[in-house]
């Protein structure tokens, strides 16, 4: 069971696709979440619904009760950020207006799309064919912003793994290019890049796995 497709169609239409929490707009990268979780005893009715962006509903459920750091989001809070969020799109539709509309994918799904495109430079190990470099701006961005510290253990060295196999792989790159080319320097990070550059690609793939496992979508409605 899920939430009822045209009562969820009404809800997102009323809070215009943008979060109920942080009110950014999702377009398409919008969930509806439970306030209160079926496993807790939670409905499909969508009373029980509240629509956010992927990287709420992240932190919503990724406290950890066993080792609580900062505060839970509670059902009754969940309730108030959609009340209010539905009472400004109703009664102020203005504010909506005068928002910046453009979506912003949030810092993990940006990580996500980032190790996409660092895989696709793994993919070329040939270091005197490499036309890109590994990126790691929303890596950055997600320390800052605290996305990283909201993951499991297991996710969040799995994405700090590939970012260092990452930074290995081009600081050799980096060193051989420092080098007249044909000389011995040069010649050992060519022939050193590669291998490293190979090491560093299933823990690319592995990281997006599991961000993507983690940023997960509900069941499709039915």
């Amino acid at each position: 069971m899920a939430f009822p497709r045209d009562l969820v169609s009404k809800l997102l239409a009323r809070c215009h696709r943008r979060c109920c929490v942080c009110h950014r707009f999702c377009g398409i990268k919008i969930e509806t979440d439970h306030i209160v979780p079926k496993e807790q005893g939670g409905s499909d009715d969508i009373e029980n619904a509240i629509p956010v962006c992927f990287e709420c509903h992240a932190e919503i459920h990724s406290y950890n009760d066993q080792h609580p750091r900062g505060r839970k989001f509670l059902p009754d809070e969940l309730r108030q950020h959609k009340e209010q969020w539905l009472k400004i799109c109703d009664e102020r539709p203005d504010v909506l207006v005068s928002v910046h509309r453009a979506a912003d994918v949030g810092p993990l799904q940006a990580l996500i799309d980032e190790l996409a495109l660092n895989g696709k430079v793994a993919a070329r190990p040939n270091v005197q064919d490499q036309g890109a470099r590994f990126h790691d701006a929303q890596l950055r961005r997600a320390i800052e912003v605290g996305s990283i510290a909201i993951l499991r253990d297991e996710i969040r060295e799995a994405v700090l793994d590939a970012y260092v196999a990452m930074d290995a792989a081009s600081q050799i790159v980096d060193s051989a290019w420092r080098h007249p080319k044909g000389s011995n320097s040069w010649a050992e990070g060519v022939n050193e890049a590669p291998r490293r550059i190979k090491d560093a690609q299933p823990q690319i793939t592995k990281a997006q796995e599991e961000l993507l496992k983690f940023l997960a979508t509900e069941s499709p409605v039915v």
